[in-house]
């Protein structure tokens, strides 16, 4: 199958397992004292000076409430995040641990490696793909896939609705 006959969720996946994959082998290299994940990089990247709130977290790494709470949640198990104290019950705030704030400063030098390398890759391939996907989401926030499928339902008879 050439890659304009597969869905971009697919490919989209694909090539974040790809990364995944390997970054998770390269932390595991690290000794960090703790069992880190990928999917831990951009929560833990978020945090500045304090504790922040889920909500807070959920729109900075943009993903589900369900994908935030999970990741937070297997962040505390591992000692990198911990319950902080907030003004409005109502909101669950976190913060780095001693040990979250270790891992962060040990991972700041090796994530600029990172991106580096993405950088390379870029080049390599000749397209600028962070700022294709950041147009394509941009496009999607304007008007959603599914408004999309559903104008072009309408104009040209197609699907199965």
């Amino acid at each position: 199958m050439s890659p304009k006959e597969v869905g971009i969720g697919e490919l989209l996946r694909h090539l974040s397992d790809l990364f995944d994959r390997d970054a998770e082998r390269i932390y595991a290299s690290m000794k960090l004292g703790v069992d880190y994940r990928a999917r831990y990089t951009p929560v833990i990247r978020a945090f500045g000076d304090g504790p922040m709130s889920i909500g807070e977290l959920q729109k900075i790494v943009r993903v589900t409430q369900g994908a935030i709470s999970q990741t937070v949640k297997l962040m505390k198990e591992a000692g990198l995040l911990e319950a902080a104290d907030s003004t409005d019950q109502r909101v669950s705030r976190v913060d780095l641990t001693k040990l979250g704030r270790s891992v962060k400063a040990t991972l700041t030098a090796e994530w600029e490696m990172h991106i580096d390398v993405i950088n390379d890759l870029e080049r390599e391939i000749d397209v600028p793909l962070r700022e294709a996907l950041a147009e394509m989401i941009s496009a999607l926030e304007r008007k959603s896939y599914f408004e999309r499928i559903e104008e072009k339902t309408k104009t040209e008879g197609c699907g199965i609705r």
